[in-house]
């Protein structure tokens, strides 16, 4: 039995009620990470997107939660730098001001960025994609994930003025379910002609986020392609990722 045969509704049901029981705990952030990373291709994979990175260092004082690389084909690879909170941290306090987690979490966005544009020889070597621009133009997305699903139509407009400020998504932990339940996981990544021996392996979901060290080593052994990055590096790919068993 393939991969794709044990993604069924029941399956789907299950790391659904896993996860939500995780999210009503009200646990410090790092449990959280470490279930993502564990289930990263399932939770923070998608369609043209098959690698995580986990806890990516830039430098020796800043570090993502987690990194996603999606293949946007001759336009590019697509990166997404990830900020995560615990779900129980709120985004406003009673008086509509700013909590301190979420105040740490867009400082976060704003550091990653000042360092990238600092660094552009790092940001080539270990966010390889056609374009060094950090904020306009860019090949690069930031995004926060931090307490659960807004009702509060005044916090909903606050936060969606700070989206607009920092350029970086705002989401609740509420979101990454959603998207889940919504997932057409399909049976074979989008690969060139000549790869199809590797699509389907690819395509599984079933992988744990790659470590810093990990990605770094792939990073440093290689020319990593700028665009069409899972065709080029399939084959590499599929024995440096590391899965999960169901």
């Amino acid at each position: 039995m393939c991969w794709y045969d044990k993604i069924d509704n029941n399956f789907k049901k299950k790391v659904v009620l896993e996860w939500t029981k995780l999210l009503d705990q009200n646990l410090n952030e790092s449990h959280y990470h470490k279930y993502l990373s564990k289930n990263a291709g399932l939770f923070l994979g998608k369609e043209n997107c098959h690698l995580v990175i986990s806890k990516l260092k830039m430098g020796s004082e800043l570090e993502t939660d987690f990194v996603t690389l999606t293949d946007d084909f001759s336009n590019g690879n697509q990166f997404e730098l990830i900020e995560i909170k615990q779900p129980g941290a709120k985004l406003f306090t009673s008086k509509g001001l700013m909590t301190a987690d979420f105040n740490r979490a867009v400082q976060q966005i704003r550091d990653w960025k000042r360092w990238l544009i600092d660094n552009p020889s790092w940001l080539r070597k270990y966010l390889p994609t056609i374009s060094t621009r950090v904020v306009f133009n860019s090949h690069l997305k930031f995004k926060i994930v931090i307490g659960r699903r807004l009702s509060n139509p005044f916090e909903i407009e606050k936060r969606n003025q700070i989206t607009e400020e920092i350029g970086a998504e705002i989401r609740s932990f509420d979101y990454i379910t959603d998207r889940f339940n919504l997932r057409d996981f399909r049976r074979g990544a989008w690969l060139e002609n000549g790869y199809d021996f590797f699509r389907e392996e690819v395509g599984n979901p079933f992988y744990k986020a790659l470590t810093d060290s990990q990605w770094k080593k792939f990073c440093n052994r290689q020319k990593v392609s700028t665009f069409h990055f899972y065709s080029c590096h399939c084959e590499d790919l599929v024995t440096f990722r590391k899965t999960f068993p169901i």
